[in-house]
């Protein structure tokens, strides 16, 4: 039986593609004929990744096969396209956010944090808080940690406190946790390079016009920002949108019942613990060795393979991690084929010419809004960076700023955005359908908190960059 033919969603990628390959008699001078009519296959693809007519991995595997019938690209450079690095880094995260959930130890981690601090609800948000930002050290898929750990604790833990959706006694404590969560998924996705499988996208793409950032770059440019969030956000929404119950004395007992049903902990958390924090030691301190951050992932998970923490069936039941390796190896192999034939210095000196004489903080400021606003516009973070994130990158840089500022602020806007509507990502989806918040609060909370992580990335952002030096 075939698949449906989705034609309607054909029709904008196709027609665009196809108006822009017959307009090279048209194009700048600047331009030579190859990178214009890559041009045209790049827009197409971006737009097909929007308007999905197949999935994003099929839709680039079919972009790079015209490509290649074109002449564009030879079958060696596609084939070595898929030696990414970036993309191969995402992959073996996912692989690592599989042995966290194989084993129980995110739950136990979560368990533990909730009996010890457990005793008012504010404290069970800081604690749940905290769980979150270990766990987004080595788990780079924001659904995993929401759908596969936190909220099942979270929805366990309301119900038991007598706060359930299906008895109308929501707003108790579960609707102050559940969005908290949300949000402080949003600023922990931020913090790590590894927080975000996006982040990590943003970042290949940098890559792609020479800018290189370590993932040691990354987490000192994000600890400051990232910990004032985690202290502000669990507060401002305890006070705007606050539980009706405020004492939580019963959460230790559960969470002590729930500890003994796991029992003592398994040889495999015990193996997925030290490799975890080995992981991370070497994440901060490798590049002194020699190993980059990409070696690093790929080493926990050979030592998750050789303990048998994880197996060989769940890497091929890993699906997202196989399909960003697919699609990002071929975006990036575009973006750096259109620097190569000198399309993005074109872009960007002819755009970025424009706000010339404007002081470049005012110039990253704007551009930073103007991404964040428009994820109202955009159902997935990947698509969003896909779409704009070289774009905006190449402007920022022809309009002089400096380079590591540029890539860094528009790739921390690339997680934050998520704090718009209902339908920013994976977890907004399913937070937002359980219940717990309203459509209407959803919105109208996600506005307030989106502008309050602005305030702290952007402006104390570019204050903590500027005091530690990268500008």
């Amino acid at each position: 039986m075939l698949d449906k033919f989705e034609w309607k969603k054909w029709i904008w990628p196709l027609g665009i593609g196809i108006v822009l390959w017959l307009l090279t008699p048209l194009k700048p001078n600047a331009i030579n004929v190859t990178a214009w009519h890559l041009f045209a296959i790049f827009i197409a693809t971006i737009i097909a990744c929007v308007t999905k007519p197949l999935p994003m991995m099929a839709t680039t595997l079919i972009a790079v096969v015209i490509a290649t019938m074109t002449g564009i690209f030879k079958m060696d450079e596609v084939a070595a396209g898929f030696g990414n690095s970036t993309a191969w880094m995402v992959a073996m995260c996912m692989f690592i956010a599989a042995g966290f959930i194989k084993s129980g130890l995110g739950k136990r981690i979560a368990y533990f944090f909730v009996k010890t601090f457990g005793k008012k609800t504010l404290g069970l948000a800081y604690a749940l808080s905290f769980v979150e930002t270990i766990l987004a050290i080595g788990i780079p898929s924001n659904n995993a940690r929401v759908n596969g750990i936190m909220y099942p604790i979270i929805d366990n833990l309301s119900k038991e406190m007598g706060s359930d959706p299906e008895k109308g006694t929501q707003r108790n404590m579960g609707s102050f946790l559940v969005f908290n969560e949300y949000e402080i998924n949003i600023v922990t996705s931020t913090m790590f390079l590894t927080g975000l499988a996006g982040n990590m996208v943003a970042l290949g793409i940098a890559k792609t016009q020479n800018i290189s950032i370590s993932w040691m770059q990354w987490f000192a440019a994000a600890i400051v920002p990232g910990l004032i969030s985690l202290l502000v956000v669990p507060f401002i929404l305890y006070k705007i949108y606050p539980p009706k119950v405020k004492e939580t004395p019963n959460a230790h007992a559960w969470a002590d019942g729930k500890l003994n049903e796991l029992g003592k902990m398994t040889a495999a958390e015990k193996i997925m613990a030290i490799i975890f924090v080995l992981a991370v030691v070497l994440w901060l301190i490798g590049s002194k060795f020699g190993i980059d951050a990409t070696e690093v992932s790929f080493i926990a998970v050979a030592l998750l393979l050789i303990t048998g923490v994880i197996n060989v069936k769940d890497m091929l039941g890993q699906s997202f991690a196989w399909n960003i390796l697919t699609w990002l190896s071929i975006i990036m192999l575009m973006s750096q084929k259109l620097m190569t034939l000198g399309f993005f210095p074109w872009f960007s000196k002819t755009l970025g010419s424009s706000l010339q004489g404007m002081n470049w903080v005012l110039v990253l400021v704007i551009l930073y809004l103007a991404y964040f606003y428009l994820h109202y516009l955009f159902p997935s973070v990947s698509t969003q960076i896909s779409a704009l994130y070289a774009g905006f990158l190449s402007i920022a840089i022809g309009a002089g700023v400096p380079h590591i500022m540029a890539a860094l602020m528009l790739a921390f806007a690339g997680s934050l955005y998520l704090s718009t509507s209902s339908y920013s990502a994976g977890p907004a989806a399913l937070l937002s359908s359980t219940g717990y918040v309203s459509n209407k609060d959803w919105w109208k909370l996600s506005a307030i908190i989106g502008l309050v992580l602005n305030v702290i990335w952007l402006g104390g952002g570019l204050l903590w960059t500027k005091v530690i030096g990268m500008w």
